[in-house]
């Protein structure tokens, strides 16, 4: 099962490199390629080299944001500072992922170099991304319409004795972890369901652990179990009995469940909500998580991916939702402008408003691509290009300090 996820993202990190004619750290990312083609991929080291897959595809579409910019003379000073930005931050994160790579195929047997990659680094090696239910309302723009289209679709059939799904797809940075957050902390979410449960899918907490173990630990300490009831169950059987331990605290509730970034592509994870209606016996509790998800009372089950045939495979090809990039402008301009707020510098404001336009067009309607050129504005330490000398001359009320409450102009 792992080494037919790890061949999968094999492939989709080599496609999409070899789709991109020039991007940043080009160098580093075909040395990678190679090693990966190469390697030997074992049941020992599958789920770490899965792990640096993710990362790997996550910064291959950070440095597609800033690869194609527009052909406009002064876009050259906003390159310049996304350099020195990505030389300071993407540089090492490629760096670290590269370690982890060599260290995981590096010996024949796979398992000791795995275990080391895992225990290394400050973090013990663990990705940075990670995701939760939380997200701060005030610094979301330009979501409302596409809220209101997917809880149409979300909250429409939920009756009793049917368990709804609906799939949240796109490209990574446009949005759907946000749309996620906002219909599972909405009114109607909050007044319609209980309990409310989020999955993040993107990671596993140690090298060589079970998935699905561990996306059933989560659900069950989300209802409420205790870390040691749950690691007792730790037999030969053991995922049948997490799987019917999770099926047993959901029974007769409309629970809402979310499954973000989810990934994974192994049949375990298949029609979740029940639409096929294949039946489910004893000797099948621990073949599927649709097994643990009863369906007597109406709920829903939400999936985030950026793979439209996992999260078809989940809920149904008819439960898809297709985010768009954001059509206003202004949206995209206050995610920016908030992401800049957040460093605790000051700004040249007349600098930063005269290059809005460059700035919009290479966001594209992408609400992380926007952040990110947000935080690295706000890191970069700049002057007008087109005069140095006029930027010395602004007045205070021309400059804004960010961060410790300060708002922009």
């Amino acid at each position: 099962m792992a080494l037919e996820v790890v061949q999968f993202l094999v492939k989709k990190f080599v496609d999409s490199l070899t789709e991109e004619a020039e991007l940043p750290f080009s160098a580093q990312f075909n040395d990678l390629r190679a090693e990966l083609e190469k390697a030997a991929v074992s049941p020992a080291n599958a789920d770490e080299l899965r792990e640096c897959l993710y990362e790997l595809n996550d910064l291959l579409a950070e440095c597609r944001m800033l690869a194609n910019p527009p052909n406009q003379p002064r876009w050259c000073f906003v390159q310049s500072v996304a350099q020195r930005f990505a030389n300071t931050k993407t540089k090492k994160r490629v760096a670290k992922v590269r370690r982890r790579v060599l260290q995981c195929v590096g010996d024949d047997s796979g398992g000791g170099n795995a275990v080391a990659s895992q225990e290394s680094g400050a973090n013990g090696g663990l990705l940075d991304r990670w995701t939760t239910s939380w997200l701060d309302r005030s610094r979301i723009h330009g979501f409302d319409q596409q809220l209101a289209e997917l809880e149409s679709m979300a909250f429409g059939d939920c009756g009793a004795g049917r368990l709804n799904g609906v799939g949240i797809v796109g490209m990574g940075g446009i949005g759907k972890t946000t749309l996620a957050q906002l219909l599972f902390g909405s009114p109607r979410a909050r007044g319609r369901f209980f309990p409310r449960i989020w999955v993040c899918m993107s990671r596993t907490a140690f090298a060589g652990a079970d998935r699905r173990k561990e996306v059933l630990h989560g659900m069950l300490m989300a209802l409420g179990h205790e870390e040691e009831a749950i690691l007792s169950m730790d037999g030969s059987n053991s995922l049948a009995e997490l799987v019917i331990a999770v099926h047993e605290q959901l029974k007769g509730k409309r629970y809402l469940i979310v499954f973000d970034d989810v990934w994974h592509i192994v049949g375990w994870y298949d029609d979740v909500v029940g639409r096929q209606n294949v039946p489910l016996g004893a000797d099948d509790r621990s073949e599927r998580l649709a097994f643990g998800l009863p369906k007597e009372r109406g709920g829903l089950v939400v999936v985030t991916s950026r793979l439209e045939q996992t999260a078809e495979a989940m809920v149904g090809k008819s439960c898809l939702y297709h985010v768009r990039p954001l059509a206003d402008g202004e949206s995209c301009w206050a995610i920016f402008t908030d992401a800049l707020s957040q460093d605790k510098r000051t700004v040249d404001l007349a600098t930063v408003n005269s290059m809005k336009q460059e700035i919009l067009e290479t966001c594209g309607g992408l609400p992380l691509a926007a952040k990110t050129l947000g935080d690295i504005f706000a890191k970069s330490n700049f002057s007008s290009p087109a005069s140095t000398s006029s930027s010395q001359e602004l007045s205070k009320n021309d400059r804004v300090i960010t961060g410790n409450g300060g708002n922009l102009k």
